[in-house]
């Protein structure tokens, strides 16, 4: 197949035979890519083409040829603040790789970038780790090739439920109430508790800025709980089941930390562990691995038949690395982040 052979165009959600394919491409890429993993749900799939916060624009692009997706990009844009930056998710169905369909959608998505006012573009690349599993590496390769240097890179961890030394999670989970003597925890499914809401808030907006980041180009977030209320909101409306936890200081009312992990709908096998973090001030209690221990005992009651769990961080993140190990994370992949400032 040539370069000419197929078309750009963008993601119509209503066209059904054009969903399809697009599913059938990601399950292929998914299969091919990380076998490991569960395979994405075409139910998944088919609500987050209708539903996202209004924190975040999306455009999604396909590469078509007779009806049929070669590959995809998909470009998520912070719409309340880092206005200048794009976070790119790029893939091409394995059987037609080296032929210039990523080549041709990548520079679709940089005049697009630059069309829309953007000029850093991020994305994602895996290495696989020499005493793990051997994964395909063409993505960090075509990156590189096409200027996307390395500005920072995270270990992908999973955590294999059934492996879990739940003797061990108890005396840690004492260990660490003996730390954090004073505290409370409060855990929720669905939509945090108005009463926690305005800390949540100020540590999602942490979340962008307290974190390794390399030279990536991140800058503060604007994040409030009208912003916090919108994107559970559009989780919930995919179907997504959400579990969090904070704990917080009684006497002050301040949420001290929190962490969240969520399960799409009709996930039996695999969920993620989202962002987890714990305020500066209120460090060296113990308090993440109470958050941890804590939440990750709420998914086993609301999935116990689930087989993993996966998280990414930082390779400077060591305190953090610490806890997930400690908790039962074992390592799987190194992902490189990349990223290119567009002229």
């Amino acid at each position: 197949m040539s370069t000419a052979e197929f078309e750009i165009i963008p993601i119509d959600p209503f066209d059904k035979d054009l969903v399809d394919s697009l599913i059938d491409a990601k399950r292929a890429v998914q299969a091919h890519d990380f076998p490991d993993f569960a395979l994405p749900s075409p139910v998944v799939e088919r609500l987050r083409l209708l539903l996202v916060a209004d924190s975040i624009k999306v455009e999604r692009w396909l590469a078509v040829a007779d009806g049929q997706v070669l590959g995809y990009a998909q470009l998520d844009m912070p719409a309340k603040d880092n206005l200048h930056m794009v976070d790119l998710s790029l893939e091409v169905r394995p059987e037609h790789r080296r032929r210039g369909i990523g080549t041709r959608l990548l520079e679709h998505v940089e005049r697009r970038a630059a069309e829309l006012g953007r000029d850093t573009v991020i994305t994602y690349a895996t290495e696989s780790l020499q005493d793990v599993v051997r994964l395909d590496e063409s993505g960090r390769h075509f990156a590189a090739a096409r200027g996307y240097p390395v500005v920072e890179s995270e270990i992908l961890r999973r955590n294999v439920l059934a492996d879990v030394d739940e003797d061990e999670l108890d005396r840690l989970y004492a260990e660490a109430w003996k730390k954090a003597e004073g505290y409370e925890l409060i855990e929720w499914v669905g939509e945090a508790p108005d009463e926690v809401a305005e800390g949540l808030a100020h540590l999602n907006a942490r979340m962008w800025t307290d974190p390794p980041t390399g030279d990536m180009d991140i800058r503060p977030a604007v994040y409030d709980v009208a912003r916090l209320r919108d994107e559970e909101r559009a989780l919930l409306g995919r179907g997504v089941l959400r579990l969090g936890a904070v704990v917080r200081d009684p006497e002050s009312g301040e949420v001290a930390g929190f962490t969240v992990i969520v399960v799409d709908p009709g996930g039996e096998a695999e969920a993620v562990q989202g962002d987890t973090i714990v305020d500066p001030k209120h460090r060296g209690k113990r308090l993440g691995t109470i958050l941890k221990i804590a939440n990750q005992r709420q998914l086993r009651r609301y999935r116990p038949m689930l087989r993993y769990v996966i998280t990414w961080n930082s390779e400077a993140n060591d305190h953090m690395i610490g806890i997930n190990e400690a908790v039962g994370y074992r390592r799987y992949l190194r992902e490189l982040i990349v990223q290119k400032k567009l002229a």
